[in-house]
């Protein structure tokens, strides 16, 4: 089955279309245990296990490979055992790793995302080119092509006339499992990229970083309702398109300065966010 098929019906399965970005910050994560690695996985688990007990989860898991890189070796491991518990669950995961190389390197890149770390797919930066991408593809794994982001450096070569060029790459390279990063701060854009798309007869799905939830800190200020009636504007119809929110629900305790209460904490601002979708 294609990546977007897997996605839909995974969305369809747990009603919502939340992405939850998993990028620990040891600083934030009060979960008692005895070195950094335990204190991720302890975190992380003990929220899965809420977001069990409460029977809700969400679509899809985005660990961000550098937030374990900076720890250590042994936090690479934890990250992989994370991918296969949250995929175990069900959750399709997102390896937010950003590659892209000569074509030798990205064949090694990709190994490394889809047959050692397990995920059902990778971000991917096109700059390179096609030899860059097309390793990556696989009939059963999707990538996330970076197309509109948001950082603050992003209008240094994200010109109108470089997204329309990357976006119809993506169309070329498109077998069913290629998606693309559109950030959430610019709504406009979220409609205009989408219409392309539509115009071409094409729904690619959409990985949507930056979303806010209301009362809690974290998130680039998307407005996550906003993000949907912009992808309706834009002419999308299917539930393939995912919002993200990483800091938002991960260190959702900071809003009630209960630090003890980090699982409860994150499994009602999810709640919070499925129910805004």
């Amino acid at each position: 089955m294609p990546f977007s098929a897997l996605l839909e019906s995974r969305i369809e399965t747990c009603k919502n279309p939340v992405c939850f970005g998993l990028d620990p910050v040891l600083s934030l994560i009060p979960a008692e245990a005895g070195s950094p690695e335990d204190k991720i996985r302890k975190f992380y688990f003990d929220i899965l296990e809420e977001f069990l007990r409460r029977n809700i989860t969400p679509a899809v898991a985005k660990p961000n490979s550098a937030y374990y890189e900076c720890v250590s070796i042994g936090a690479m491991q934890v990250l992989a055992e994370i991918i296969a518990t949250y995929r175990r669950e069900g959750m399709l995961v997102i390896l937010d790793a950003k590659r892209g190389d000569i074509g030798k390197s990205s064949e090694a890149y990709s190994k490394a995302a889809f047959d050692v770390y397990g995920a059902n797919a990778v971000t991917v930066n096109p700059l390179m080119g096609s030899d860059s991408v097309k390793p990556f593809l696989r009939e059963e794994n999707g990538i996330y092509v970076l197309l509109r982001t948001s950082n603050k450096g992003s209008g240094d070569f994200q010109t109108p006339e470089l997204v329309k060029t990357v976006a119809k790459k993506i169309l070329e390279w498109d077998n069913g499992g290629v998606g693309a990063v559109v950030g959430a701060t610019n709504t406009c854009d979220i409609a205009e990229i989408a219409n392309f798309f539509s115009k071409q007869k094409k729904e690619i799905p959409f990985l949507i970083p930056g979303v806010s939830i209301p009362g809690v800190p974290g998130g680039q200020g998307g407005d996550a309702r906003e993000v949907i009636n912009a992808l309706r504007e834009g002419g999308f119809k299917r539930n393939i398109h995912v919002l993200n929110s990483s800091s938002g629900l991960s260190y959702a305790w900071q809003a009630s300065g209960k630090p003890g209460d980090y699982a409860s904490a994150c499994a009602d601002a999810l709640e919070r966010l499925a129910e805004t979708l």
